[in-house]
Formats: structure tokens, C-alpha cells, sequence
């Protein structure tokens, strides 16, 4: 085998050989070393490169993997806004079912509501129809049963027969109520209660007469409004308190309710300003005479006060106008109340009750009640009988509303005036002598002057007044009633509804009341 060594390494003869030979293996270590460190230059940069790589290969798959994180949750919020969406499109699809369901009951209830109240209207006016007959029935009988008599001569009989039994009253109401005979009497020492004897008959002029005198202080205390706006332009201390007072009067009166003991809080505020009126706004001050039915000694009166009064007066007339026309034991507090502040000796003017304040507000409202009487045809006779009507001199308010105002009024006057004033120290401002004088006047109107109003009225004055109308005057009451409930509905037009209610009223009290006329 041949050998491999270089000729110039053998030729250990020659030392320029072995020089040459030693220069060219240094030559090719240095070529060698050269080529190492570009091989591990190589290595290492391929390293980093390599090392980058991964790296930027680890972030990419990081942006991905977030990138489809995000698209993930994006995708999940886009569908939890759909369903919300939708959850709320169907939720506003029941809300609107179930409006539009309500409202088909709704609608339903009122064709329901609306079908009975005319099945309920056939019925009432099949009932009353039905009560007409009977009624025409009884008519017949008892006028085949009497004489005819000319219409004079039967208002005169009536008018005799009422005299005879309101003497026939006082003379058992001085046996047996010697209290209250007092009070139907004149007392020397009280001039205030020094009033017509309710026994004496009064022609219808003079009924007439005294109408016009209430309306004139009804015209007096019209006149004191536009003073009394006058005197507030001139008086600072005046302008800055009558608004108030008189907003406070009418506020207390409309919180008047029912039931014993709850109404001391409106009663004191009304007090309490009547009282600062008269001793804190002395002047200035007006004619007591002028507000004063009958012949009064001359005197003067804070106007605050009387302006004051009639404020709570027309609140008075306003609460049985709106409120006891609806709820008639409503008219009892408002009347108790009314009848309690007009007695006070400190709104006394030298013993002198302004009442008739009051009293001239019922003769505009409701004349019928002091023995005025119309024709209902005309326009006249509406007028005496105390129709109204609609704002702004309109036309006549409806029949209803008109029954309603005198059922309220009718309530509200039975309230005032029958109130007992036996364990109190005051004087009775209206005596109960009044009311049977009211009802003398109502049951001797003209049989062919009777009217509707008429027999509403009565109705109104008779209803929940009874027992006291019977506690005052006894059996004479008990007559009264009779004559009022069984034989004045008789004299009434034929057909007319108001009669068949008056006597179901007499047939209610015997069947609830045990009160057999």
C-alpha cells in the first residue's frame, strides 16, 4: 500500500523542506480555524434566526388565538343582544296582547255595564209605570169617593185644616215640651227670637213681601262684595288678610264630614277667623239693618264680618247643593255646624242673630220653601221655583240636575232648622217652628200650582227628619206626615213620578221604621 504522507513532510533531509512543510500546515490551521468560526458564525445565526422565528411564530399564534378570542366574544355578545331583542320583542308582543285583551274586556264590561243600566232603566220604567197605574188607580177611587169641589174652595179647606192642626201642635207641645215651646214663643228678653207665631196664617202677598225683603238683602250683601274689594285697595292690613280669611272659611266648611266628634277642626278654624274678623278689623263698618229680615234697632257691624258670614253662608248652601244631593246625612254635620256659629253670642249684633244671612240665600235658591210657587212651562215660574241655569245665561239646567239641587237644599234646611238648643246655653237662631211652617206652605200650595219641584222638595225635607220633626211636635207631626206622604201626592199631576216617589218614602218608614201614620 502506497503511503499517504506528503513527500515534503518526509524529507526530513531538507530543513527548507520541513520549513515549507510546517508554513503550509500553517496555513491550512489558519484556513481551518477561519472556516470553524464561519461555520459557528453560520450555526449561531441560524440559531437566532432559528430562536426569532419560533418567537415571532409564538406571538402570531397569541395575536390568532386573541384575535379569536375577540371574534368569540364578539360573536356571543351579538347573540345575547339578538336574544335580548328578542326576548324583549316578545315581551312587548304579550305587554300589547295583554293591553288589547284588557281593553276587550274593558269594552266588554261597559256593552255589559251599559246592557244592564238599560235593562235596569226598562225595568225602573216599567215599575214606575206600573206605580202610575196604581197610583191613577187610587186617584180615581178616592175622587169618585168625594164631592167636587171648585179649586178655591179646596185650597181653602186645606189652608183651615193645616191651621187647626199646627194649634192642635202647640197646644201639645206646651203639655208635654214646655222647652221647646219656649223657643216657638217670643222671649221678652231675647228680642232676636220675636218672630212670627207659627200659627198665624200669612196671605200669599205677604209671603210674597217678606221673598222680596230676603232678595233685597241677597242684593245688600252683592253691593258689600264690591265694597268690601273697594276697601281692600285703601287698607294694606285688610288686603293682606280677607283673601286668606275667606279661603279658609270656604276650605273649612268643604271638610265637613259625617260622624260625632271629627269635625272640632274645620268648627275651630271657622271660629277662629270669624273672630279675628270682628275684633281684629272693627271698621270698617255697615248697617245691621240692612242684612236683617225684620225691624232691627240701628247698629253697626264690622263689614269683614258680614262679608265673612256670607262667605261661609254660600259655602254652607254650596256643601247641600253638591254634596247632600248625593249623600243626604251629609246636610246633618253642615247644618248642625251652620246653625251652631250663627247662634254665638260674639257674631251677635245686641242680641240680633245674622241668620237671615243664611236664610236670604235659600230664598234665592229655592223659593219654594217659603211658599212660592210657578208654572214650570214658563220661564217665570222656573224662576220662582228656583230652577237655574247653565253657566253664562244659558239654557235650564236638566230636570235631574234640578231634582238633585232640591234634594240637597231640602236636606240641608231640615238640618237647620230642627235642631234643639234645649241643653245649651245660646238661643236657637231658627227655631224648629220654621220648618213646620215650610211644610204648611209647601202642602197648601194651590192644587193646580203643585209641581214636581214641589214634591221633590218635600220629599227632601221629610227623608231622615222624622224622628225629629216627631220628637219636636208629637202626634200633631205624625198627622203632618200623613197629609205630606198619602194625600198631597194625590193633588199632583197625573203621571207624575215625583208623587210615586213621595209615597214609596211613607211606605219605606212603615216597612223599616215601624212608622204607621
Amino acid at each position: 500500500m502506497a503511503s499517504t504522507e506528503s513527500p515534503w513532510k518526509a524529507a526530513r533531509d531538507s530543513p527548507s523542506r520541513q520549513l515549507l512543510w510546517e508554513l503550509s500546515r500553517l496555513a491550512v490551521s489558519q484556513q481551518e480555524d477561519l472556516y470553524e468560526r464561519l461555520d459557528r458564525d453560520s450555526r449561531e445565526r441560524e440559531a437566532t434566526h432559528k430562536s426569532a422565528l419560533a418567537e415571532a411564530i409564538a406571538r402570531h399564534e397569541q395575536v390568532r388565538k386573541n384575535a379569536e378570542a375577540e371574534r368569540d366574544r364578539l360573536e356571543k355578545q351579538i347573540q345575547q343582544e339578538r336574544e335580548r331583542r328578542e326576548t324583549e320583542a316578545r315581551r312587548e308582543e304579550e305587554r300589547q296582547r295583554r293591553i288589547t285583551a284588557e281593553e276587550d274586556r274593558r269594552i266588554a264590561a261597559e256593552r255589559a255595564e251599559i246592557a244592564a243600566r238599560a235593562e235596569r232603566a226598562a225595568t225602573e220604567e216599567r215599575n214606575a209605570e206600573n206605580a202610575r197605574q196604581e197610583a191613577e188607580k187610587q186617584r180615581r177611587a178616592v175622587e169618585a169617593a168625594k164631592v167636587k169641589k171648585a179649586q178655591e174652595a179646596d185650597a181653602q179647606k186645606m189652608a183651615e185644616k193645616d191651621l187647626k192642626e199646627r194649634e192642635e201642635a202647640a197646644a201639645a207641645a206646651a203639655v208635654s215640651r214646655p222647652s221647646i215651646t219656649a223657643q216657638m214663643q217670643p222671649a221678652q228678653s231675647k228680642p232676636q227670637q220675636s218672630q212670627t207665631d207659627p200659627t198665624q196664617h200669612t196671605s200669599q202677598a205677604r209671603r210674597e213681601a217678606e221673598h222680596r225683603r230676603y232678595l233685597e238683602i241677597h242684593g245688600k250683601l252683592k253691593e258689600l262684595r264690591v265694597f268690601m274689594d273697594q276697601q281692600v285697595t285703601q287698607n294694606p292690613k285688610l288686603k293682606l288678610r280677607m283673601g286668606d280669611m275667606r279661603r279658609k272659611v270656604r276650605k273649612s266648611v268643604g271638610q265637613i264630614i259625617e260622624g260625632k266628634g271629627k269635625n272640632e277642626t274645620p268648627q275651630r278654624a271657622i271660629l277662629t277667623t270669624l273672630k279675628e274678623a270682628k275684633n281684629d278689623f272693627s271698621q270698617p263698618t255697615v248697617g245691621l239693618a240692612a242684612f236683617i229680615a225684620r225691624p232691627v234697632p240701628d247698629a253697626q257691624v264690622p263689614a269683614l264680618l258680614v262679608y265673612l258670614l256670607n262667605q261661609f253662608a254660600k259655602a254652607v248652601v254650596s256643601q247641600f247643593i253638591n254634596e247632600a244631593a248625593v249623600a243626604p246625612k251629609i246636610a246633618d254635620p253642615v247644618g248642625t255646624i251652620a246653625s251652631s256659629i250663627f247662634a254665638k253670642d260674639d257674631f251677635r249684633i245686641q242680641g240680633v242673630s245674622l241668620i237671615d244671612i243664611l236664610i236670604a240665600k235659600f230664598h234665592v235658591v229655592c223659593p219654594p220653601l217659603f211658599g212660592i210657587y210657578g208654572d214650570e212651562k214658563t220661564t217665570e215660574g222656573r224662576t220662582r221655583l228656583g230652577w237655574q241655569r247653565e253657566e253664562g245665561g244659558g239654557p235650564w239646567i236638566s230636570e235631574r240636575s234640578h231634582q238633585d239641587r232640591m234634594s240637597g237644599l231640602g236636606a240641608g234646611y231640615a238640618a237647620l232648622s230642627l235642631r234643639s238648643f234645649e241643653k245649651s246655653t245660646m238661643s236657637n237662631p231658627y227655631p224648629p217652628y220654621h220648618y213646620w211652617q215650610t211644610l204648611s206652605l209647601i202642602l197648601n200650595v194651590p192644587a193646580g200650582q203643585v209641581t214636581d219641584t214641589h214634591l221633590y222638595l218635600l220629599r227632601a225635607l221629610l227623608m231622615n227628619s222624622e224622628a225629629r220633626f216627631m220628637e219636636f211636635f208629637g202626634d200633631a207631626a205624625k198627622k203632618l206626615l200623613r197629609i205630606a206622604m198619602e194625600d198631597y201626592p194625590q193633588r199632583a199631576a197625573k203621571g207624575s213620578v215625583a208623587a210615586v216617589v213621595l209615597q214609596t218614602l211613607g211606605a219605606t218608614m212603615k216597612r223599616d221604621k215601624k212608622l204607621y201614620l
